[in-house]
């Protein structure tokens, strides 16, 4: 694909990559709103889940499905930015394109498959004895045994979505596709991604989502990287670069009274007399 092909692609495509990450933002935010376990004194923590899951499923439901969906939206927004690095040689391999493509899905489809597990035990440990105390939680645990291969594939989406989350940004930021700012905060949120920290990684993941896509249409502050519009790696700009191009040109200079000093003419050439042979001609 030539230069011209490349810049016509990420024109044509950045409104789609745009809407998807806002929209993953949004339902990143949903999930994390829309189940909240409640806290049972003297319930330890994974009763207290498995109960909450049996006595809100609905709620348990729509959350699992909206982070599923918001999962599947990253496919477009770091395919998008994955052929926009490789454009501009941001040293990232063609073959990972296939983790941009298969981390998503495998961390959506395992997010499902736990949610149905999970919903089963949480009906079996409400409709038996005993739940409250220590031998509560040793009964929960022993009935919370998920299926190895649901386990595997949660394990292998969950890292492989933080790793794109990591390396992404972090090799977009090397060719000038994104900002220092919003290229670190992508490694964070990818590393909040395996390590949760309560409800603020969902936040993080959402904000830095937004954000993208606001660059990818242009309205981040400070508009996009030359980078986007030459087609070549270009370090992002500095904030004083970003100063001196909105500085506007210098006025002239005062004079003492407080007016312009007006700038002088160059004094006109004289024209030269005629020769006296032209006059003698001429008579």
């Amino acid at each position: 694909m030539s230069l011209d092909e490349q810049l016509r692609w990420e024109a044509r495509w950045a409104r789609p990559a745009a809407a998807a990450a806002f929209l993953a933002g949004l339902l990143t935010l949903f999930s994390l709103t829309a189940f909240l376990p409640k806290d049972r004194k003297g319930i330890e923590a994974t009763p207290d889940f498995l109960l909450s899951i049996h006595e809100d499923t609905g709620a348990y439901v729509a959350s699992t499905i909206t982070s599923a969906v918001a999962a599947l939206l990253l496919v477009g927004v770091f395919l998008y930015l994955f052929r926009a690095i490789i454009a501009r040689a941001g040293g990232v391999p063609r073959w990972f394109v296939y983790m941009v493509i298969g981390a998503p899905i495998a961390y959506a489809v395992s997010r499902v498959a736990y949610a149905i597990e999970a919903i089963d035990i949480a009906d079996d440990f409400a409709s038996g004895e005993p739940i409250r105390g220590k031998a509560g939680g040793d009964r929960a645990a022993d009935l919370s045994d998920v299926n190895p291969v649901v386990v595997a594939l949660q394990v292998a989406g969950t890292v492989g979505v933080a790793f794109l989350f990591v390396m992404l940004p972090l090799r977009a930021r090397r060719v000038g596709l994104l900002s220092p700012f919003i290229g670190v905060l992508g490694a964070i949120a990818g590393v909040l991604v395996v390590l949760p920290f309560a409800g603020i990684s969902p936040a993080i993941q959402a904000f830095w989502l937004g954000a993208v896509g606001a660059l990818f249409l242009g309205r981040w502050p400070g508009g996009r990287g030359p980078a986007w519009e030459s087609g070549e790696p270009e370090p992002w700009p500095t904030a004083a670069q970003r100063r001196e191009e909105l500085q506007p040109p210098p006025e002239p200079e005062l004079e003492p009274g407080g007016e312009a000093e007006p700038q002088q003419e160059p004094e006109p050439v004289p024209e030269r007399p005629p020769s006296r042979k032209r006059r003698k001609r001429k008579r």
